[in-house]
């Protein structure tokens, strides 16, 4: 009979007798096992979808516990009575609103609105800032109509953060006063599902009335506001109040989903389990299972080798091995006939030894990990508290407030006392702070440290880091430690109970600016290394702090300098323009005089003064109009007129520039319509004209073109002149450029001409710009203005002329320039007045007692009583209450003639006055015309 195949040697070895034993016993239990396990994967599912509704149950009270705790907080903010309430009343609870946001960190502001949306105050502001709408105004309204409180939902604040609004309405005697809005932050509700411990791998989301994310366990930051998946939303419509299901994440992960609708303001809390958390138990069994069957068939074995007696010690020896190994000990290796034994035996020789070095891994994972952790909170505390230290320095640019910054900063939170010294100007250290928690030791170190200084040669003292630049740090056993051996610094020490220190320069943009020093000593506390280089890192944050103040106050100090030299300058031209003008008068009178008296006499040198008077006349005007454009202080006299009346008069005004040329005028037959000032678009026009006058001469042609085209009316003057090169074309709206001209410069001009009429052509709005084909090709200058549309006013009838003169009428002339006063009166006598002169105000009060003058002309510069003093001496005199006052003077800023208006004058000339109307406003006034000053 042959062997049989199961047999060895005549013996049926280990492996063989346990797997006919297992065949035997273990294939029923498997089958029944596994029909048990599929049963049990089922309640098992079941159970964990239970929990997961129970938990969306739980999240729902919770999230509606605390938005109920929220209403409630109002409702006792609102108790505060306020239906009638003042400023004041206000006032108090905008205070208690403050300290109640303070009190709840999850709150953004706490508003206060009346019924229609006003908004009262916002606890962001202060109280009495104007404030935006209502940002979610659906919860606004649905609080003002039903009265009762309301959860708004999820929206986009005006500083840009997401919140959601709780409003609570105000009350009293049925009638709705205000609305009390708590503006209530996403992590709030974030906080709530925190405190619930729900499980890492589940995701939790906090959806409000319309369906945004208010919170999320998972990516909350990235996923606020956002929208439900397509497929959760299908639960929802399946089951509106609550239910369970399968949906899909956000991140397209499948998860058993349960969730639960609050019925009090229609928020839902969803809870995800990841299919494959739930189906963890689920192999858990299988893997229990499958260690039931090992342990089946071991049991198999075991039964198998006491039937076979020559495997129960070696059996026996294996568990003491396994039991030694569960002790902690080191197994002893079995030595026997059975391979299967024998390797058991070395297995458990080698898990033991795997489990030791496992246990010594983890040991050291766990001290890394608590010394990465202790590393990590201190790097945390260090981060805070240079924020903290960098905002506390930005509130102010006040030196002063500065040092108040840093010492609350340091003090106590790095050490127990804190000093600043700082260099000044000449390099002297000057003592700015000493700061300390007690005001009574502050007091006393102050005077101390006032009272003396420390030695540049002990180490650690001011003046010997300042001057090394490098910081230093030490610890000391008391304040008698022998390395303190300067005897202030030891007093120092004695007094402040001194037991460490720190001092670092304070260096900002490559420059020391002093030192800071820090003390430890009631507390204890030693300084590390660590500390020195955050001392470092705060005292680079100092440093730039005082920097920047240090540099504010001098830019202060450089701008009220700045408007002292402005104002001087404004002033000094006063003065400029009064002091030429003054002999200007005289000169004109007397030209005047002599035109009248003989005027075919020496009538060609009187033309070439009067050309030359009326050429200075027009620098010291430029150089005053150019002045008060730079200054801002032009104000344009706007009323719509016809820019072809503005040429005409600007072209007769022209006359003596263009010394007898006649320019080619092409204007059109419509008006051409603008809003501007006709006197400053005058003196414009004459500008250009002068210009092109003298960098042209006979017989170059003038060329003047005014039309009207795509909205706009558009003036050219164009000369064949001198023309300008590219580089003179780029500057010739500056200031004080002027083309190339002869050395003798026959056609003077200080070169602001252009500048004044690009800067009067902006303020109506409008464009100039020049161009030229290059030298001796000429030049063009193009104005551009806006054209105003509206129809032109109805002409108005023109007022009577005023008589050329009123003889025999008694006129006063008070000038102290006696040239001045003598040739206006003899100019005055020839139209047929009666006219005295007057050198001073007391002289002219003299005058006035015999002479009872009808008119006074009076110069404002007088020496003594200006010309201001004697106008309101004259018109408190009874005699003289009733004469007529005319302003002749140098001074002629828009000031001036407001001073001039407020002493009483009836008109306002400045000097060289024009002649004919001059002479014919005097002749007005004496007729009794009413006269508005000029």
């Amino acid at each position: 009979m042959a062997p049989s195949p199961d047999r060895h040697g005549g013996a049926l070895t280990l492996r063989r007798r346990l797997l006919l034993l297992a065949a035997a016993a273990i294939l029923p239990l498997a089958v029944t096992g596994a029909l048990a396990l599929h049963a049990l994967f089922d309640e098992q599912r079941a159970q964990a979808q239970r929990a997961s509704l129970d938990l969306a149950r739980a999240l729902a009270t919770a999230v509606d516990t605390e938005l109920r705790l929220t209403i409630s907080a109002l409702q006792s903010l609102s108790a505060i009575e306020v239906s009638n309430a003042g400023p004041e009343d206000l006032g108090t609870l905008y205070r208690v609103a403050v300290e109640v946001q303070r009190a709840r960190p999850e709150w953004q502001a706490v508003l206060l609105a009346t019924p229609d949306g006003h908004k009262l105050f916002s606890t962001r502001q202060p109280i009495g800032s104007a404030l935006a709408p209502p940002v979610e105004p659906e919860s606004f309204r649905e609080v003002v109509v039903s009265r009762q409180p309301t959860i708004g939902t999820l929206a986009r604040g005006s500083a840009g953060m997401e919140a959601f609004a709780v409003r609570v309405p105000v009350t009293e005697g049925g009638q709705l006063h205000y609305v009390l809005t708590a503006v209530v932050k996403p992590d709030a509700i974030l906080q709530v599902v925190s405190r619930q411990r729900v499980p890492r791998d589940w995701i939790v989301s906090i959806f409000d009335a319309k369906a945004q994310r208010v919170a999320r366990s998972r990516d909350h930051a990235a996923q606020l506001g956002t929208q439900p998946s397509s497929s959760l939303r299908a639960l929802w419509q399946a089951h509106p109040d609550e239910g369970t299901g399968i949906s899909t994440t956000l991140e397209g992960e499948q998860v058993y989903t349960a969730y639960s609708r609050l019925r009090s303001n229609g928020w839902i809390v969803s809870v995800g389990v990841p299919v494959g958390a739930l189906d963890a138990p689920a192999r858990e069994s299988a893997w229990v299972y499958g260690g039931g069957l090992v342990l089946s068939m071991a049991l198999g074995s075991l039964a198998a080798g006491l039937l076979a007696r020559g495997i129960a010690e070696p059996i026996a020896r294996l568990g003491e091995a396994a039991r030694a190994i569960g002790r902690g000990e080191a197994p002893v290796r079995v030595s026997t006939k059975l391979p299967e034994v024998e390797a058991v035996s070395t297995a458990l020789v080698d898990a033991a030894h795997q489990r030791e070095r496992i246990a010594a891994e983890r040991e050291s994972l766990l001290v890394a990990e608590r010394t990465a952790g202790a590393a990590a909170e201190q790097a945390r505390r260090r981060l805070e508290l240079l924020a903290t230290a960098g905002e506390e320095l930005s509130r102010s640019l006040e030196e002063s407030t500065t040092l108040e910054a840093i010492g609350a900063v340091i003090v106590p939170a790095i050490a127990d006392w804190c000093r600043i010294d700082l260099l000044d100007e000449h390099g002297e250290l000057r003592r700015k702070l000493t700061h300390h928690r007690d005001p009574e030791k502050r007091r006393l170190v102050e005077d101390f440290v006032r009272s003396g200084s420390v030695s540049a040669e002990q180490p650690g003292s001011f003046p010997h880091v300042i001057a090394t630049g490098s910081p230093y740090l030490a610890n000391f056993a008391s304040w008698e430690d022998p390395a303190i051996t300067d005897p202030v610094l030891r007093e120092f020490a004695r007094l402040t109970g001194l037991r460490a220190t720190c001092v670092v320069p304070l260096v900002a943009r490559g420059r020391i600016l002093g030192a800071m020093g820090v003390v430890q000593a009631e507390s204890g506390r030693r300084f590390s290394a660590e500390d020195g280089v955050l001392m470092q890192e705060i005292a680079q944050r100092v440093a730039l702090a005082l920097d920047n103040a240090r540099l504010y106050a001098d830019a202060q100090a450089a701008l009220r300098e700045a408007e002292i030299a402005n104002r001087a300058k404004d002033e000094f031209l006063a003065m400029l323009g009064h002091e030429l003008r003054n002999p200007l008068a005289p000169i004109a009178s007397s030209l005047e005089l002599m035109a009248r008296r003989a005027p075919a006499a020496i009538e060609p040198q009187r033309r070439v003064i009067e050309r030359q008077v009326a050429h200075l006349s027009r620098l010291v005007d430029d150089l005053l109009d150019v002045s008060r454009i730079v200054a801002g202080k032009v104000r344009l006299q706007l009323e719509r007129i016809d820019l072809r009346a503005v040429l005409e008069r600007a072209l007769e005004s022209a006359q003596s520039v263009l010394a007898g040329r006649a320019p080619e005028v092409i204007v059109p037959v419509q008006p051409a319509w603008v809003l501007g000032d006709p006197l400053r678009l005058a003196q414009v026009v004459g500008n250009l004209l002068s210009n092109a006058a003298k960098f042209s001469h006979a017989p170059d042609l003038i060329r003047i073109e005014l039309s009207v085209r795509d909205g706009h009316v558009q003036l050219t003057v164009a000369d064949e002149g001198v023309g300008m090169p590219p580089e003179l074309l780029a500057r010739v709206f500056e200031r004080f450029v002027q083309g190339e001209q002869p050395l003798q410069r026959a056609e003077g001009g200080l070169g602001l001409g252009l500048a004044i009429a690009r800067s009067l052509v902006e303020l109506h709005h409008g464009t100039i710009r020049a161009e030229s084909d290059g030298p001796q090709r000429g030049s063009r200058f193009i104005v551009t203005l806006p054209v105003a549309e509206r129809a032109p006013a109805p002409a108005q009838t023109p007022a009577p002329a005023a008589p050329a003169s009123v003889p025999g009428a008694r006129v006063l002339v008070v000038d102290d320039n006696a040239d001045a006063a003598e040739a206006l009166a003899e100019l005055l006598r020839l139209e047929g007045y009666d006219a005295r002169v007057a050198g001073s105000a007391e002289e002219a009060l003299q005058v006035v007692e015999s002479f009872d003058p009808q008119l006074a002309v009076l110069d404002i510069g007088l020496p003594s009583m200006n010309g201001y003093e004697l106008a309101r001496a004259l018109r408190a005199n009874v005699r003289t209450r009733a004469i007529r006052l005319v302003a002749l003077t140098g001074y002629g800023r828009a000031p001036d003639r407001t001073r001039a208006q407020e002493a009483g004058f009836d008109d306002h000339f400045v000097k060289p006055a024009p002649l004919d109307e001059l002479l014919a406003r005097l002749a007005a006034l004496l007729a009794g015309a009413e006269g508005a000053m000029a």
